[in-house]
């Protein structure tokens, strides 16, 4: 439910709006999305699925003809889609016209360059590391990443980091650490990263929020010669809207909704995924309790963090789901080992019980959440001197 109708429903239920006023007041406040939003969401989404697919078709292409293609015509038709693409971004760029598709040009000519890199090794059998692809191919598009500052290239350019690190460790010793705890700190290096990079996405999309009722703040109506029956819509729209503009230091502050972009979602699952197997898989390793340490220290660390940023600073129920979801799972796999030794059946009683418990307790805490936020962004009035 969105925060318009979080509003609407708790002016209902307290009697600030009438009910004949309600379709109204979700017409007013952009409650449901309206033909012109639905609109830029398909003409993106097709626009995004329609440019990954013609990416996939050429790749597809060159393999279903593998036998029946030159090297020349191979290498043609990888670069002169790549030449074609770079073009029509030049092109647009000079106009200054269309920028989401500039971006999702770069995207597709960023993809394109990964094939063709694939391709020259398959076709001449260079014999180098996986990791040398991935690598020189996020060296080749990183200008093309800075240029779009296009979220989804981003991500495609973070992904193409955690395989180098992954791929990088699993073929050489890593700063001469011994083979036996490679592992570890091939994870604990990718862990580092996506938890930089999930900062890194705070601070860059910190300012994309919502300009709308997520910047409420705590209003004073008052009226002397209205009863609360009396109170219009019109009057608590207009005073939404002036006091949603205004800076006056006697206003209470509330706590903003969290607008967070779509990407800073993935890449915060990303670091909460990482995080938590690194955490339950140093556990099951039992290579050394000193790693075990760094690991849960680690993973302390990013459960205050996420606790602080997400529920103290702001709050985003979405990614207090992300820091639930990682206790519960950290707690349930070290029990499960302490409890599950024997394959004992009240041991797997009790793990299940856990699990419910834990799992019921974090809905709770979730859904009080939620109406703790709700109710701090919901413009307070008073009417004839008293607060509602």
């Amino acid at each position: 439910m969105t925060q318009s109708r979080r509003t609407i429903e708790q002016l209902l239920n307290q009697g600030t709006l009438p009910t004949e006023k309600a379709d109204t007041a979700a017409l007013l406040l952009d409650a449901y999305p309206s033909k012109r939003t639905w609109l830029q969401f398909f003409d993106k989404a097709l626009l995004i699925v329609g440019g990954i697919a013609l990416v996939l078709s050429l790749v597809f292409f060159i393999a279903y003809n593998w036998l029946y293609m030159g090297k020349m015509g191979k290498f043609a038709l990888v670069e002169g889609a790549l030449a074609i693409t770079i073009a029509l971004y030049v092109a647009l760029s000079f106009r200054q016209r269309f920028a989401f598709i500039r971006q999702l040009l770069l995207l597709i000519a960023s993809i394109i360059t990964g094939s063709l890199l694939a391709l020259f090794g398959q076709v001449y059998q260079t014999g180098a590391d996986t990791w040398q692809l991935f690598f020189g191919w996020a060296v080749l598009i990183l200008p093309w990443v800075i240029i779009a500052r296009f979220p989804a290239l981003w991500l495609l350019w973070l992904g193409l980091i955690n395989t180098v690190t992954l791929f990088y460790i699993d073929t050489s010793l890593f700063f001469g650490i011994d083979y036996y705890y490679q592992d570890f700190w091939q994870f604990t290096l990718i862990t580092v990263i996506n938890v930089i990079a999930f900062y890194l996405w705070l601070i860059c999309f910190e300012d994309k929020r919502d300009s709308g009722l997520s910047n409420l703040k705590t209003s004073n109506l008052k009226t002397s010669n209205l009863s609360l029956s009396d109170l219009s819509l019109s009057s608590v729209t207009a005073d939404i809207a002036i006091n949603s503009k205004s800076n006056s230091s006697t206003t209470l502050h509330t706590a903003a909704k969290s607008s967070l972009h779509w990407s800073t979602y993935v890449v915060g699952l990303l670091s909460t995924y990482t995080i938590t197997y690194l955490t339950i898989s140093t556990f099951f390793d039992n290579k050394n309790i000193l790693l075990f340490l760094v690991a849960v220290s680690l993973w302390l660390g990013w459960c205050v963090f996420m606790h602080w940023r997400f529920r103290k600073r702001t709050t985003d129920l979405l990614m207090l789901t992300y820091l639930s979801g990682s206790v519960i799972a950290v707690v349930v796999f070290i029990l499960g080992k302490a409890l599950l030794s024997d394959f004992d059946a009240g041991g797997f009683l009790l793990l299940g019980l856990v699990l419910i418990g834990m799992s019921s307790y974090a809905v709770v805490w979730l859904r009080k959440v939620a109406r703790l936020k709700n109710e701090n962004n919901l413009p307070h009035t008073t009417v004839k001197g008293e607060q509602l």
